[in-house]
């Protein structure tokens, strides 16, 4: 998610094959104000992908190598996708959670963006991360992952354009995750590490 509005303050998430349908349900709200929403459907019952978003184990497993989730009201998301990196870092991302209903949905905004981050700390600050989680029963969970507040100008259409390719590539981690297995983070470093150097 490159720096992901959502939790999803996040980095580039993994390149995968067999990627899941992933839905722009984007919309402007009664204010003109933009939402910038995403739906998802995965095989994985609520309860895994509440965990994906509320545990250390889950969210280690798709969104970043290193992260912590304090799971209560004005509790702290910190994530790093350096593989080197430790918690309590000053460039870590940091997203505060606003409130959360269990196994239903949690909402987040961002407090803390490392520095060279492709947009304005007090932009993106303005921006609310809404997940919804809809059991389908047999298995199946809908999330709608929703981003309110874009106003307009160039920060956030830049913004806006960043996490809406990002976003998606983090439900492809997700689905992935749930349906595969977690993210070999070393294995995803070293194949970046060779991209790069065959660019040479």
């Amino acid at each position: 998610m490159k720096y992901a509005a959502c939790l999803f303050l996040l980095a580039t998430a993994p390149a995968l094959a067999a990627a899941p349908v992933v839905t722009d349900t984007s919309f402007r709200a009664p204010d003109g104000s933009r939402v910038q929403q995403l739906e998802l459907v995965v095989d994985a019952p609520v309860a895994k992908v509440w965990d994906a978003f509320t545990t250390d184990a889950g969210f280690t497993s798709w969104a970043a190598p290193v992260a912590h989730v304090n799971l209560r009201n004005d509790g702290i998301i910190e994530a790093t996708y350096s593989l080197s990196g430790k918690l309590g870092d000053p460039d870590n991302i940091r997203n505060q959670i606003v409130a959360f209903v269990p196994y239903r949905m949690i909402a987040f905004h961002n407090v803390h963006v490392p520095k060279g981050a492709p947009f304005k700390p007090d932009v993106i600050s303005q921006i609310r991360t809404v997940v919804a989680l809809e059991d389908l029963g047999n298995g199946r969970t809908r999330i709608v992952e929703s981003g309110v507040g874009y106003g307009e100008g160039r920060d956030f259409d830049e913004m806006y354009d960043h996490f809406r390719s990002g976003n998606a590539e983090e439900f492809t981690a997700l689905a992935t995750y749930l349906t595969k297995g977690p993210v070999d983070w070393k294995a995803q470093a070293a194949a970046a590490m060779a991209s790069v150097n065959d660019k040479k």
